[in-house]
């Protein structure tokens, strides 16, 4: 369901006893193409997306800290802040708490806050629920505390949540889509150089949808893929003496002995041309050229990058079936694909991986729909 401020600031009302002073949404992203570049330099092209993290929040007279979520209710934290600086301290930290003491921690925020969260985001299926929860808290406070950051500031420190307190070894590219989406353009990242431009990727214009299949498959070996991948990627350009990927080219493929790190490089230049060649197909108005780079850049992760699954390897190759450009999204080793197909396919699209998913005895696919990229952080009320 979606969520209203109207709703969030009565549900706040009837929680604390007067209205918030604050009200931010922050939307999730997902990543259309150029996956696991960023942590060597890259290129991709986020989109923010209309599923986001809500936060009404007020600050309190005491040092107490009263943290309510419609979407992690066994997560309540309730918390005096002389413990945020203690706590601190022991990293990683996790859950809900973890990233309430890291963004006081980090703000320096002297005060105590009543916050309601609400979401319409789904946790853990590769929509960037976790820097968009970051980027929530980051904003409302800042703006609490009469110290509104600008974009970059909020991007930086976002990342410091994820990398210093919760022990993600997470890239620039999530926070930067979450801050600067706009709507109907995709963000062309440059991870080496931190900074993000908006692009025309109108295919609403063009009669198309872009479509989120969560798969339900529980990305349990993403964290420690993940490392791994940033771990091979690194190791490849210190063999080839280069400062990272990003300035590898295919000759230098064939520098590298290691089968795994050949493929690993293999991926992340191509990739990188992907992102590039979307942009210019998207421009010319070409998605029938969009579809084929969706389709090969699944064909790489699966293959040469190693982070695809049966079930996503099967959920892209039904979608190609019917014409519609498809790939894993996000860190993979489950999660979700992303697809770009017609509007009028939306019923048949749900129909047929209903039916698949029966007949393999999976838990049923959830389909999101994203009618056009939609605008990014921003302050409600």
């Amino acid at each position: 369901m979606p969520v209203r401020a109207e709703t969030l600031v009565n549900h706040f009302s009837q929680l604390f006893g007067e209205p918030p002073q604050s009200v931010w949404e922050s939307p999730g992203r997902v990543n259309l193409i150029g996956d696991h570049t960023d942590y060597q330099g890259g290129f991709a092209l986020p989109i923010a997306v209309p599923y986001s993290t809500w936060i009404a929040a007020q600050l309190r007279p005491d040092e107490e800290i009263h943290v309510y979520s419609d979407y992690l209710p066994d997560q309540r934290v309730d918390l005096p802040l002389e413990t945020v600086s203690r706590l601190a301290q022991k990293t990683p930290l996790s859950g809900l708490l973890g990233f309430v003491v890291a963004v006081w921690d980090l703000l320096g925020v002297t005060t105590g806050a009543n916050i309601l969260l609400m979401s319409t985001l789904p946790v853990a299926s590769g929509l960037s629920s976790s820097a968009s929860l970051s980027l929530a808290l980051l904003a409302a406070l800042s703006d609490l505390g009469q110290r509104p950051h600008d974009a970059k500031t909020l991007i930086h420190l976002a990342r410091q949540v994820e990398n210093v307190y919760l022990g993600v070894e997470s890239g620039i590219l999530d926070p930067l889509a979450i801050v600067c989406g706009q709507r109907d353009c995709a963000i062309r990242v440059d991870a080496l150089a931190e900074e993000g431009q908006p692009v025309s990727f109108n295919y609403a214009q063009a009669g198309k949808s872009l479509f989120i299949i969560d798969t339900r498959t529980p990305r349990t070996l993403a964290g420690s893929g993940y490392h791994e991948r940033v771990k091979e990627t690194k190791e490849a350009s210190d063999i080839l003496g280069i400062p990272c990927l990003r300035f590898a080219s295919d000759k230098n493929i064939d520098q590298l002995t290691d089968p795994v790190l050949k493929a690993r490089t293999r991926h992340v230049i191509g990739e990188n041309q992907r992102v590039q060649a979307t942009i210019e197909a998207a421009e010319r108005g070409d998605w029938s050229r969009v579809n084929q780079l969706l389709w090969d850049s699944h064909q790489s992760l699966s293959r040469d990058f190693m982070v695809s699954t049966p079930v996503l390897d099967e959920t892209v190759a039904w979608l190609q079936d019917m014409g519609v450009g498809a790939r894993v999204t996000g860190a993979g080793f489950g999660g979700s694909v992303v697809a770009l197909g017609d509007c009028e396919q939306q019923a048949d699209i749900e129909a047929l991986l209903i039916r698949r998913y029966q007949e393999n005895r999976w838990a049923l696919p959830r389909v999101l729909t994203v009618l056009r990229p939609a605008d990014g952080l921003h302050k409600v009320l």
